[in-house]
């Protein structure tokens, strides 16, 4: 071999590795490029892991929002339907109240126009009566046409007095006498619906303070639920009226004992259906009823319960809901009490 291809070999060499040690160089910088990508490949993934999870998890959030939302909104509109339903039956209940009350004013001027004629009556039957001696035949039919006819005239005098409307006038009465007036307006219904009546009146009981009017209303009320209670025909109304003391106080020294607060107890007790028990704390709210449609207004008892408590006393409702047992309703009422606002 030649000198000069001995030179030229060794330069072929020596570009040979000049090459190789570029090429070891290039090699290095993709690794350490392909090193970086796959790192900044690693942490974007990482990113978008992270974005995604969060993603995911405001999904989920929205989810349990909508659910909520629906649930609410779902309430919301039970609760609207129930309040349309309420409305509903409130605006029937007041326009019975309405009519019932349109009633009792053209009942009130019925009875007003009775009172001329039955006047004319007594005073014809009587005049008849003083022409008669009392021996003839004649005089007995006419005594009873009286009697009857001034029962008449009380009738339409009560159920005046009973639909005038006027302010609380407090004075002192007899419990007894005004259960007995409450009676006579519904005497009818109880022959009607042949309802026995019994009356334990006792013979103690003082006097109380409280609006005469009132009264009635309560006891034409109680006694009206009494007698729906017993329907069809046939029933036991008892009524009773008796004092209760609640035992001797003491003075301001403690010595001596002095009058103790006296309270009139009254009764109205039937043997009807009764009330069930998880009905009784409803039955004096307000337009609560347990009477078929249009046979109540749910105001009797609420009404009931107001005039109880504005003379001081209380009302209480005792009932097994089993039929043929009945309902009790029991009132308290102070004999020195003077009724609130």
């Amino acid at each position: 071999m030649s000198e000069e291809e001995k030179e030229q070999l060794i330069q072929a060499h020596e570009t040979i590795r000049m090459l190789q040690e570029e090429l070891a160089i290039t090699n290095q910088g993709l690794v350490a490029l392909t090193l970086e990508l796959e790192q900044r490949v690693d942490e974007r993934t990482a990113e978008l892991r992270t974005t995604q999870e969060e993603l995911q998890k405001t999904n989920s959030e929205l989810m349990q929002m909508t659910l909520e939302l629906e649930d609410r909104v779902s309430l919301r509109t039970s609760e609207l339907r129930e309040k349309n339903e309420e409305v509903s039956v409130m605006t029937e209940q007041l326009m019975q109240a309405s009519k019932l009350a349109t009633l009792g004013e053209l009942a009130a001027s019925i009875a007003h126009e009775l009172n001329n004629p039955l006047a004319t009556i007594i005073l014809r039957v009587e005049s008849l009566m003083r022409q008669i001696p009392t021996e003839d035949p004649k005089y007995r039919p006419l005594s009873i046409v009286a009697q009857e006819t001034a029962r008449m005239g009380n009738l339409v005098t009560t159920l005046l007095e009973f639909s005038r409307r006027s302010k609380p006038q407090i004075t002192p009465i007899f419990v007894h006498e005004e259960l007995d007036k409450a009676l006579d307006l519904i005497e009818f219904r109880l022959r009607k619906l042949q309802i026995k009546l019994i009356k334990t009146y006792s013979p103690e009981v003082p006097s109380i303070y409280a609006d005469r009017q009132q009264l009635r209303q309560l006891f034409l009320n109680l006694y009206n639920n009494a007698i729906d209670a017993m329907l069809p025909p046939g029933g036991i109304l008892q009524i009773g009226v008796r004092v209760e003391k609640n035992g001797a106080a003491l003075n301001e020294t403690q010595k001596d004992p002095i009058s103790p607060p006296a309270y009139v107890i009254i009764e109205i007790a039937d043997n009807g259906c009764g009330i069930p028990h998880e009905l009784l704390p409803k039955v004096t709210e307000a337009f609560f009823t347990t009477k078929p449609e249009g046979k109540g207004t749910g105001l009797g008892l609420p009404i009931c319960k107001r005039i109880v408590r504005e003379h001081g006393g209380e009302l209480n409702i005792l009932s097994e809901g089993i039929p043929g047992m009945g309902t009790t309703i029991q009132i308290k009422l102070p004999v020195n009490g003077v009724l609130s606002r």
